[in-house]
């Protein structure tokens, strides 16, 4: 019996084959691929990361862990994202994901990870392994019901790598709590297939950003910086343009879910920071848990796994 073992770049067209059949074309998505849909977890730097099985020659089951750094107020802690677990329906109930699964919770603490976060429609199967919900605070809004259009004060346009990207890079680092991202990552993630960018301009100089999530995992409008009136003008342009919006307003925003409310949006509680299913964490730092961190956890927009 074949043990989990890192993946190789020999692996990767089994591996995206099998992934690409499971999350898309099983679901009806041709015009998506997880190669290009997760970059960063396909990245030399974290191929080693991604763990799989092999039966009868060919890989049948994939789990991955993509590391990344969060700043909260001055702080860092470091959380690694569990995506794309995954096993071929004729290999399934054999406990293939739970054995991948473990392996990277073994690994985790030697990439410097003090805490594993995931998102599931199955959380009954990660309770089995020590992993716990949490909620995220915060506020979602499914649905407008008028776009209350600002006066514009922003020229809005297309992103422009070339144009906007070191502006882009640093608005979503001044935010109080953020990805750690290098330049290459942000320039990567800015450029995600369906996820079109929007920036807001003063004088030719960008003073906001806003995402506009197409694609089948990401919907809505799920990652944004800048001053939170630039922000809403861009989010009255896209609804304006494009009718209702799911959009994720984050506890560090409460000016945008007054801004939301005041426009007739229907504002609901932020079940998960991806806007649906569960999110569960991994304590692998008890000392995490006595920070308070955990209750704030603050991971959206284009880090989503």
């Amino acid at each position: 019996m074949n043990s989990p073992r890192p993946a190789t770049h020999s692996d990767l067209p089994q591996i995206i084959d099998l992934l690409d059949t499971i999350f898309r074309r099983e679901k009806g998505v041709e015009d998506q691929s997880v190669l290009t849909d997760f970059p960063l977890v396909f990245d030399d730097d974290n191929l080693a990361n991604c763990r799989v099985i092999e039966r009868d020659g060919r890989i049948v089951s994939h789990a991955a862990v993509w590391p990344r750094t969060f700043r909260f107020s001055g702080e860092s802690i470091s959380v690694g994202i569990i995506v794309l677990v995954a096993t071929d329906s004729r290999y399934r109930r054999q406990g293939l994901a739970a054995e991948l699964m473990r392996d990277l919770q073994v690994a985790m603490p030697g990439l410097g990870c003090q805490l594993g976060l995931l998102w599931t429609g199955v959380p009954d199967f990660y309770e089995s392994l020590g992993w716990g919900a949490v909620q995220t605070p915060g506020w979602i809004v499914r649905e407008a019901t008028s776009s209350q259009d600002r006066q514009g004060q922003l020229r809005v346009v297309d992103y422009e790598t070339n144009r906007h990207l070191d502006a882009l890079h640093h608005l979503h680092r001044d935010q109080p709590i953020h990805s750690q991202r290098t330049r290459a990552e942000s320039a990567k993630l800015f450029t995600l297939p369906k996820c079109p960018v929007l920036v807001g301009e003063v004088d030719g100089h960008p003073v906001a950003y806003l995402v506009e999530g197409r694609a089948t995992n990401k919907r809505g409008l799920v990652e944004y910086a800048g001053d939170p009136g630039d922000v809403w003008e861009l989010i009255c342009h896209v609804t304006a343009a494009r009718g209702p919006q799911q959009l994720l307003i984050f506890p560090t925003h409460p000016e945008l879910a007054e801004l939301a409310r005041a426009a007739g949006w229907t504002i609901a509680p932020l079940v998960s920071s991806k806007g649906f299913g569960d999110e569960m964490v991994l304590l692998l730092d008890q000392t995490i848990a006595e920070t308070g961190i955990v209750e704030q956890l603050f991971c959206w927009g284009l880090d989503q796994a």
